[in-house]
């Protein structure tokens, strides 16, 4: 998209460059056009984007007006606006810590939170410390491009499912693909994309801050895999 355009449906406006900051658009889970102003916003993104109980989301919302301290009036159009699948409503903000505590920002953020309250609506703010840390962030971005429904694959879906049901323990990718490989007689590739596609969409588990799941393009073969819900047990 180019931003001399009008910004996409639901946005009030477009990203604005700010201290040489990287704009860009990605396009959610529901198909939506979604402005980012820097990468630490494209972090959330993925984490919204994986998150089951989120039904959709979309990028700069709407004008917050409010007062300062001194009755000075200031407008804010926050990052994101979230709606879960229960009906619930969230504006997500995306900052550094290094902000948090200035005196302009603290305003900013009493005022969105009381506006919030009185809808009903949560305020969630994120920091650098709180969004995805390197190895997560590597490994969301090379999920994501697996997130389409072409790379999906029932037969795959169907016996990892029953073969990891018959185990208490995670079975390593590397186990997994040599075992399908010659019962689905399937190639390799289709069935390495139809994991990850389980992978991102959570249908299967794997500890995405403990290592990185592809190494020199290859997913790594020591990669344990199980069922979402055996996290608990975990």
């Amino acid at each position: 998209m180019a931003f001399k355009r009008k910004p996409p449906n639901g946005n009030v406006r477009r990203v604005a460059p700010i201290g040489g900051n990287i704009r860009y658009t990605v396009t959610s889970k529901t198909d939506q056009t979604v402005q980012c102003e820097s990468f630490l916003e494209r972090k959330l993104t993925l984490r919204l984007d994986r998150d089951p109980c989120i039904r959709t989301y979309i990028s700069q919302p709407e004008q917050f007006t409010y007062l300062d301290a001194e009755g000075k009036t200031h407008t804010y159009t926050p990052d994101f606006m979230v709606c879960r699948v229960t009906g619930e409503i969230e504006i997500h903000e995306v900052t550094l810590t290094a902000r948090a505590d200035q005196r302009r920002m603290q305003e900013r953020t009493t005022a969105a939170q009381a506006i919030c309250k009185e809808r009903g609506w949560r305020y969630i703010v994120h920091t650098e410390t709180t969004l995805p840390q390197a190895t997560e962030e590597a490994n969301l971005l090379a999920l994501a491009r697996y997130r389409p429904t072409a790379y999906a694959n029932q037969d795959v879906a169907r016996f990892v499912q029953e073969r990891l049901a018959k185990t208490s323990s995670p079975l390593l990718f590397h186990t997994l693909l040599t075992e399908m490989t010659p019962i689905l007689q399937l190639q390799e590739a289709p069935i390495v994309s139809a994991l990850c596609h389980l992978l991102w969409h959570g249908k299967l588990e794997t500890d995405l801050c403990r290592s990185l799941i592809f190494y020199h393009a290859a997913p790594r073969a020591n990669l344990p895999i199980w069922l979402p819900q055996e996290r608990e047990a975990r």
